[in-house]
């Protein structure tokens, strides 16, 4: 019994010697330690302030400045879908855009139904009704907007189609100039040719 107990204080020792030396207090107080400076350097960037670019990329979209299309370029999420720019367009300009003069033709309300790529490199662009009541000067406008929008999102655009409720609906070209489509036909897709009296800043010429 006596040698049990011996056996016993003996081991109490060892886990009081083995505690002492690793530095850890016995007392109920926390103990600091000593954390090096390179884990969390004191230039560390906040979770809000890290460089997203690599996951962005940037897209022309058109407004008009002084009765002419003007490019401006936005930063997208990429991959870059074919609804994306269309749907910043209709956003219209920012404060600071706005306030350097630039406007958007297309009403607000305007909503890009559905956005598709038909034969022949052909974007076909479904509205809602909203889009469809502007009239004269304003319809132009809006419409050349979305045909250089659109034609940049593809390379070798062959022209834009507009839908409402699934059916084609021709749009005026640059000159006001309807399409006469004849009965069971398509209309002829719109391009950026079309709407070059609006485009001398668009193109640089």
């Amino acid at each position: 019994m006596k040698a049990l107990f011996s056996l016993r204080a003996i081991a109490v020792l060892v886990a009081l010697v083995v505690v002492t030396s690793c530095g850890l207090g016995t007392d109920d107080e926390p103990t600091a330690l000593s954390v090096p400076k390179d884990v969390f350097p004191s230039d560390a960037k906040e979770k809000d302030e890290f460089d997203l670019s690599v996951n962005t990329t940037f897209h022309p979209i058109y407004f008009l400045k002084d009765d002419v299309l003007v490019e401006v370029r936005r930063q997208l999420p990429a991959p870059v879908f074919l609804d994306a720019p269309l749907t910043n367009l209709l956003s219209g300009p920012t404060e600071t855009e706005a306030e350097a003069g630039f406007s958007s033709a297309i009403p607000a309300g305007t909503e890009v139904v559905d956005v598709g790529l038909l034969t022949d490199n052909t974007i076909s662009i479904h509205l809602n009704q909203t889009f469809f009541e502007i009239e004269g000067e304003q319809r132009i406008r809006a419409s050349a907007q979305l045909v250089f929008t659109a034609s940049a999102l593809i390379s070798d655009s062959q022209g834009i189609m507009f839908f409402l409720d699934g059916e084609p609906v021709q749009l005026p070209d640059g000159d006001g100039v309807i399409e006469e489509v004849p009965e069971g036909q398509s209309p002829s897709p719109l391009t950026i040719d079309d709407y070059s009296t609006l485009a001398d800043a668009a193109t640089g010429s």
